[in-house]
């Protein structure tokens, strides 16, 4: 089986990079022996990515009409005057004898297509919860209704990430369970690079100011609620601890909302990096005391399993529905800025037990050997769909 991968999320696309990226290796190292994959791309950085990491990889460009057709064939009058224009990227992929497109992250390419038949990817409902934030709007959640409705009911197979993901998908969108495939996510293979001395050299120098920090790796979204550790540094402040917090990942919007929050309150501890490369990220996850992840979205991440990856503490949200438990993670209110204080607290008085971390490592090795098994099941589905 000729199976190709769009990866169209920009390598600073925080989370989605990191499980497009999985993916791809994943479908090669577990089902890679009886199919052939290559991935199909439109960005030059992940195109050196990509071969860096030894995948197979082929760039392409789209034409100004691509672009054109893609951007309005999510309208269904419009599709009904092009159905008979193939994108380049179409053309290609049929050149090229590829049966399956799989999407690890679904985009407004699927409306464009004609003939290749696909796999759509589905990792939260998150737009259900629109008008909370301003990341997504009420025309914001018509549009993924639009595509997600559109793309389902024509995907050959549909993957999501957890059990509960696939009955509300399969519930709300009329698709047969036995069409959704579960797949977890895992830890980002990016981050574990081998790179040389002077790389770390340089990342040490950079950032040796940073003494005693706990790390958020998240993108600066208003559904991400830094603003909860915010307050919690504020209250440890108060309290005369002495400890750094330290937010990853690209402004989205709402690092003016944090910024007049730290301005108004006099926090002297807290640090944007901005987008941090895989090898700085490395750094950042080996030098933290502990993970904070208070998202109030869901209903799973990565950043959980990274910090069991490392051996770290994690201070998490308490209504998740995914595998972090509080046999594994200390767990609180993302809501209650007081809740996020004591965490912090035990964590720097050690007063956590030690538990959390070997649990953790536990859960981590029992969700890749799910994941693998869960690769295979996808597999034998393919090839029920093409006897």
């Amino acid at each position: 089986m000729n199976i190709a991968v769009l990866l169209e999320s920009n390598y600073f696309g925080g989370g989605s990079f990191s499980h497009s990226v999985n993916a791809c290796l994943d479908l090669i190292r577990y089902i890679g022996k009886h199919n052939n994959i290559v991935v199909y791309t439109s960005y030059k950085k992940n195109f050196r990515i990509l071969n860096e990491l030894k995948i197979p990889v082929i760039f392409f460009s789209y034409s100004l009409l691509d672009k054109i057709v893609i951007k309005f064939s999510r309208i269904k009058l419009f599709r009904f005057f092009c159905f008979n224009y193939k994108i380049t990227l179409e053309n290609k992929l049929l050149n090229n004898n590829i049966e399956i497109l799989y999407f690890p992250v679904l985009s407004d390419v699927v409306f464009s297509l004609k003939k290749i038949k696909f796999i759509s990817t589905l990792l939260d409902l998150c737009h259900f919860q629109h008008s909370i934030f301003p990341e997504i709007s009420k025309k914001d959640f018509l549009y993924r209704e639009n595509l997600y409705f559109y793309s389902l009911k024509r995907s050959l197979l549909v993957i999501t990430s957890c059990e509960s993901l696939k009955k509300k998908i399969s519930k709300h969108y009329n698709i047969l369970p036995n069409r959704v495939i579960v797949i977890p996510y895992t830890p980002s293979y990016l981050f574990r690079e081998n790179y040389g001395s002077k790389k770390k050299f340089l990342i040490l120098k950079k950032y040796k100011f940073l003494k005693k920090f706990f790390f958020y790796p998240a993108q600066i979204w208003g559904h991400k609620n830094h603003i909860v550790v915010l307050k919690a540094a504020q209250i440890i402040k108060k309290k005369g601890y002495n400890i750094n917090f330290v937010f990853s990942g690209k402004n989205r919007g709402y690092k003016h909302v944090l910024d007049n929050f730290i301005a108004n309150t006099k926090l002297d501890n807290v640090y944007f990096t901005g987008y941090l490369t895989s090898q700085e990220m490395d750094y950042f996850y080996k030098k933290c005391k502990a993970i904070i992840f208070t998202s109030v979205f869901g209903p799973n991440a990565i950043p959980p399993l990274e910090a069991w990856s490392y051996k770290k503490p994690l201070i998490y949200n308490n209504r998740r529905e995914d595998y972090v438990t509080k046999d594994n993670a200390i767990l609180v209110n993302v809501n209650n800025p007081v809740e996020v204080s004591n965490s912090i607290i035990k964590i720097l008085e050690n007063k956590y037990s030690k538990n959390l971390i070997n649990n953790g490592s536990k859960k981590l090795k029992f969700i890749k050997n799910i994941n693998k098994e869960c690769y295979l099941e996808l597999e034998k589905n393919i090839n029920k769909l093409f006897i």
